[in-house]
């Protein structure tokens, strides 16, 4: 019986956590889509420059359906009226902690989180998520700590923010963090956490899993480890060492210095740094631009952040144009890794239109933003303690024809073997002492038995000898 709680206990804990997620349909445009002759840059940015994920996730008990928020642009695991909500009824949810006979509030960050003013305080309850890549194996996990900020039955939104919390005594830091609460309960065996995409608009957000769990036949020389270097924007960051471009085999390097390079979910698209404007301009982009063919607009989000967007008339700048576009390769820092993008990767045909995927500050700035565009094609898997990044340069297999739960069960199968060799010794032992004991016992008893003998034989036969005499 003990080592059929055990194999259960293993099978529910020590895994990893899954959620799928789906990219949040924009509305911005309204009739205007990538079909009709009137889309422009305008449009383009409305639908690429912010693209947030979000998660469907059953709450307490009985389950309550919350949309869950996937940002890089906010901190901490939280339900409530957060200045990151978006204003649409499809990805909003009502959260009544009276419903759940789990909730608890706790004493984890016991004081107000400023974005939620007076109101507010950790709490836990269950939660329902994946343990397996292929969605079989669906579970209830008690005591998941997260941020309740709104106590309210008006229409909430849930916050899973994933900046990177340069600063101890920040309140990021402080709140409640979905990492570290399924890490504290020992669900998850570390504190790694990533987003896998499966389709255009689709993935799986997972938590405990790197990369060896994630992607069959991998190859280890394709792993670029470094240390997260810290970000204006607390965006998770590394530095590459150059940018080349590629045309006709000739490669022409383009940043030479080190670079620091953030990456950002929330942003569809790639943000280039000066020097690499500057380049395909003046090498590419120039005689499309004199003859009208291409042209450069200026997107204003707000008065702080305005961007160059490159849009091109399709009838004229043809799929034959964009081959003969340089290809772009970052180099990463201190290591022969390199990320590739084709030309064909670095735009976005519409019906009408070409789009340029790499866009410019109109401030000239030195470093990158990598956005969708790169972490779906290479996987990050992102340590929140250790605070480094690894990133796959290989070909990643597709979901389909990997199987993570075999990949789990086989590490759990040694566990549970090790495990059964350790309870064999100590049941052996036991049963060695036990049994050494018991022979004592006999032996003992077996002796007694055998002077009983003696003495009962001699007087017997005694009697049966005088009884013949007699």
């Amino acid at each position: 019986m003990l080592i059929i709680y055990i194999i259960i206990l293993f099978q529910i804990s020590l895994c990893i956590i899954v959620f799928p997620f789906k990219s949040i349909q924009n509305d911005k445009n309204g009739d205007v889509n990538q079909d009709k002759e009137e889309y422009n840059y305008t449009h383009f940015m409305n639908d690429y420059f912010n693209q947030l994920n979000y998660i469907s996730m059953e709450i307490g008990i009985p389950p309550q359906q919350l949309k869950m928020i996937l940002t890089y642009q906010d901190c901490g695991f939280k339900i409530g009226k957060s200045k990151s909500c978006i204003n649409n009824t499809n990805y909003l949810s009502k959260y009544n902690r009276n419903i759940s006979s789990e909730f608890n509030y706790t004493k984890y960050y016991t004081l107000p989180y400023t974005e939620f003013g007076a109101d507010g305080n950790s709490a836990e309850d269950s939660i329902y998520a994946f343990s397996d890549l292929n969605l079989k194996n669906y579970y209830k996990y008690k005591n998941i700590g997260f941020y309740l900020g709104s106590d309210t039955n008006d229409s909430l939104c849930g916050i899973i923010g994933f900046k990177r919390d340069n600063d101890e005594m920040s309140e990021c830091n402080k709140i409640n963090n979905i990492i570290k609460s399924f890490k504290s309960k020992y669900i998850i065996p570390n504190y790694q956490w990533s987003l896998k995409y499966t389709s255009r608009n689709e993935g799986l957000f997972i938590l405990g899993g790197d990369l060896n769990d994630i992607i069959s036949n991998i190859d280890v020389e394709k792993i670029y480890i470094t240390n997260s270097v810290i970000s204006n924007n607390n965006f998770w960051a590394f530095n590459i060492q150059k940018v080349i471009c590629t045309v006709n085999n000739n490669n022409y390097i383009v940043d030479k210095e080190v670079k620091r390079v953030e990456i950002n979910n929330d942003l569809g698209l790639i943000q280039g740094s000066v020097s690499y404007n500057e380049y395909i301009e003046t090498n590419f982009f120039k005689e499309y631009f004199d003859k009208n063919i291409c042209k450069k607009y200026m997107w204003y989000l707000n008065t702080y952040f305005q961007y160059f967007v490159i849009e091109c008339d399709k009838t004229k700048f043809t799929e034959k144009d964009i081959n003969n576009f340089p290809n772009l390769e970052i180099i990463a820092y201190n290591s022969d890794i390199k990320f590739n993008f084709g030309s064909k990767e670095l735009f976005t045909e519409t019906k009408y239109k070409y789009f340029f995927n790499i866009i410019f500050p109109i401030y000239k700035i030195e470093y990158w933003v990598l956005g969708k565009l790169f972490l779906k094609k290479y996987l990050t898997v992102i340590d929140l303690e250790q605070k480094t990044l690894k990133i796959y340069a290989g070909k990643d297999d597709p979901i389909n024809g990997h199987n993570l739960e075999e990949d789990n069960n086989s590490g759990k199968i040694i566990i549970l073997i090790v495990i059964s060799f350790i309870l064999v010794i100590v049941f052996g032992t036991i049963c060695y002492f036990l049994g050494k004991n018991l022979n004592k016992i006999k032996k003992k008893r077996a002796n007694e038995l055998k002077d009983d003998d003696y003495d009962y034989t001699h007087v017997e036969n005694n009697n049966a000898i005088n009884s013949i005499r007699d």
